[in-house]
């Protein structure tokens, strides 16, 4: 499909889909807390928040940032707030980027005595430019789907390996074990959508950033018309050039 088009966003990324996954603490706080921010419209008809980009979340920086849009073409949906029972709320957004600022983000702005961040699921795919993907939305992509496979823990997985290297002297050899153990583990192909842990509260954005990266480097990889490229393929890679 190399020589099709990807389908991308407005702010320029390309469409591989990513739902945040919050549990709700506090309904009412919650609720108060949407209605301050500038930048969260309630959407009546699709019983949603949309979280436009404009007044609070005009400076996030994206390849194409608030100022390069034309003030016609504004305010701009750059995720979807959907409560789906009074303890769950999810996040939709187009791509991996854009979930890996609205995490900050609301972090900042919606107390964490109101809402924990729990997972993520991410869409292993990119999609060509169709007059039917043009009219994809993340909520149809996951809401149709019967379950999500859950993906490698990374945070869980390093402690275990640390405990495993920990008799190990020698530097290299350790490395050596701990890059032999990672890639074996990500040998089989990726399920179509993902379940990720987040632990953003206690470790920050890296770990979560270095998942997504390798997904989005497998996905380019099979756009490119290598279906067997692995996650161990991409961890491998980013491992050479390090």
């Amino acid at each position: 499909m190399a020589d099709q088009s990807l389908l991308g966003t407005l702010t320029g990324e390309h469409f591989q889909p990513v739902r945040l996954h919050y549990r709700v603490l506090n309904h009412p706080g919650l609720k108060r807390a949407f209605e301050k921010l500038r930048c969260l419209e309630y959407d009546a008809p699709r019983k949603r928040w949309v979280w436009l980009y404009a007044h609070e979340a005009k400076n996030l920086r994206f390849q194409r940032s608030y100022a390069q849009f034309p003030k016609e073409l504004h305010p701009i949906v750059i995720g979807a707030f959907f409560l789906r029972t009074k303890e769950t709320l999810l996040l939709d957004l187009r791509s991996c980027e854009r979930a890996l600022l609205a995490i900050p983000f609301f972090d900042t702005h919606l107390p964490r005595k109101l809402v924990a961040l729990e997972h993520a699921e991410i869409v292993n795919r990119l999609f060509p430019v169709t007059k039917e993907n043009q009219l994809l939305t993340p909520d149809a992509l996951f809401d149709r789907q019967i379950g999500a496979s859950t993906g490698i823990d990374p945070a869980a997985l390093v402690h275990r390996l640390a405990e495993k290297a920990a008799d190990i002297a020698d530097p290299k050899e350790k490395l050596k074990m701990i890059f032999e153990n990672l890639t074996s583990r990500a040998g089989e192909p990726l399920p179509q959508i993902e379940r990720l842990p987040v632990h953003y509260a206690e470790d920050g954005i890296d770990g979560f950033e270095l998942a997504l990266q390798l997904r989005q480097i497998v996905a380019k990889e099979h756009w490119l018309g290598n279906p067997g490229y692995t996650l161990g393929d991409a961890i491998k890679s980013l491992y050479e050039t390090s």
